[in-house]
């Protein structure tokens, strides 16, 4: 795929100091730097000549290690230093000399489909008729997509040992297997990526409680570390309302002159609206909260998070929906869309009727608006969500099991240390151990597929401890165009 034909280019294998010209901005399409990074290569980006010759003469040289140098702009670089490297340039021309390069540009995140697909293209496609109907009628066929996805499954999770995929790991994961469900929606296509929550479910156990001890320096680990991320200057926050990885796959294609930085993070857990977007907007751990249950605090929270970070109640705004009432005094806003969790709640068919509507949503134009606006006012602007979603079957409702908590979501539910424990739903859940929460109570949540939604009725749902659940796009807005 994409990644295998890069390190082809690069020849990786062989070179030991690369010299690579992306002057069209192909890193954008894909961030080769960290295959370089992998392959135990150190990355320069070669800026300023005075500065380069010194740092290759003291380091570079006389060096057995291996480096790659990335020329981004048309600058000049000297020719005893251009001999000492394999010179390569890597653009979507250099990548796809049979495909009509700008048509393939408008197909960007599709990328690495493209490049599954190429491999059996046996004559050229130069013309922006011919590569689209490459794109349509082959990169985008149902069996071209089939195994695609089938190939990626086989690579979703290393061999061997899992207990050492770390928290960074667990995101590359989780954004593999949201573009896999992407395409199969797309197709409308069955697969099956559900093997990868049992792993995960063991990251949780052992490794989810150190996240409040994560130091990251392009995303926040978790969301209540996020407001002391985002609050410098003037800032808008968009949280998208249950939004998944799978989701996002959706709107990324329609964020058209949006030039935007994808980053993930993890939700509280159990991921329900109350107790992860109230964490994400005070900034606080749910066992900090007046009441973790139920939403009747949460501006509250935001404005006291922004008073505590510098901003005054006239510079702070908490708003819902797309026409925020922001003044010319507002430098801290936090803006909540519930569009998604509403078509999750609402949802029918599954992960392609959530492709369907989240298709037509993101058309809609909306989000982009309101990114737009944003922009235009000048504000940092960051988008995340409090929570994922997941296709679950119902396994039966249940009543009266302990505390009502404030949430559409029946993926778990929350008993006071007295309250009687029922067999009946034993076997449905696991034990929560309550990391970050208030140990007075006991958090059961469902298990992997699982809803105590109507027996046998299929839904889309939260509140669990998925992949899909769990793991939330953190995305810092660079530019619009």
């Amino acid at each position: 795929m994409i990644e295998k034909r890069i390190a082809e280019l690069f020849s990786i294998q062989y070179e030991k100091r690369l010299l690579i010209f992306d002057t069209s901005g192909f890193c954008a399409a894909f961030d080769y730097t960290r295959l370089l990074i992998s392959q135990n290569f150190e990355v320069i980006r070669y800026e300023d000549i005075e500065a380069f010759r010194l740092r290759y003469e003291q380091e570079i040289r006389n060096s057995d290690n291996k480096w790659a140098v990335i020329v981004y702009s048309e600058i000049y670089v000297p020719y005893d230093i251009r001999k000492q490297f394999f010179e390569v340039e890597i653009s979507l021309r250099s990548i796809f000399p049979k495909l009509h390069e700008d048509t393939v540009r408008r197909y960007i995140k599709d990328i690495d489909l493209i490049s599954f697909a190429y491999g059996e293209l046996y004559s050229p496609c130069d013309t922006r008729e011919k590569t689209e109907k490459f794109i349509s009628d082959t990169v985008f066929s149902k069996g071209n997509i089939k195994n695609y996805c089938d190939l990626m499954i086989k690579n979703l999770l290393p061999s061997g040992d899992k207990s050492g995929i770390t928290v960074n790991g667990w995101i590359e994961i989780a954004r593999k297997k949201a573009l896999i469900d992407y395409y199969a929606a797309k197709a409308n296509i069955s697969i099956d990526t559900s093997f990868v929550d049992a792993e995960f479910e063991k990251f949780i156990f052992d490794g989810y409680q150190k996240l409040s001890g994560e130091t990251k320096k392009e995303a926040p680990a978790i969301l209540p570390k996020v407001i002391d991320f985002i609050a410098h200057g003037k800032t808008a926050l968009i949280v998208v309302d249950g939004m998944s990885l799978f989701d996002f796959e959706i709107i990324s294609r329609y964020l058209e002159g949006i030039d935007y930085e994808y980053h993930c993070t993890y939700a509280l857990i159990p991921t329900t609206t109350a107790i992860s977007r109230q964490g994400l907007l005070s900034g606080k751990y749910p066992r900090e909260l007046e009441n973790p249950f139920t939403l009747s605090q949460e501006e509250k929270g935001f404005m006291e998070a922004a008073k505590n970070r510098g901003y005054t109640k006239q510079q702070s705004l908490y708003a819902k929906g797309y026409n925020p009432p922001i003044s010319h005094f507002t430098r801290f806003a936090a803006i909540i869309i519930n569009d998604i969790d509403d078509l999750v709640h609402g949802q029918k068919q599954g992960r392609v009727g959530m492709y369907n509507d989240v298709s037509l949503l993101a058309k809609s134009g909306k989000l982009q608006t309101l990114i737009q606006d944003l922009y235009s006012q000048g504000f940092n602007i960051y988008i995340t969500s409090d929570h994922g979603n997941t296709p679950c079957i119902g396994a039966g409702a249940i009543r009266n099991a302990g505390v009502e908590v404030e949430t559409r979501s029946k993926r778990m539910f929350v008993l006071k240390d007295f309250a009687e424990e029922k067999d009946s739903f034993g076997d449905k859940v696991v034990t929560y151990p309550g990391y970050y929460l208030d140990k007075d109570y006991k958090y059961y949540v469902c298990e992997s597929g699982v809803s105590f939604d109507n027996k046998n009725e299929e839904v889309m749902t939260h509140g669990g401890i998925s992949i899909d659940e769990v793991i939330v796009p953190f995305i810092k807005v660079k530019a619009v165009i």
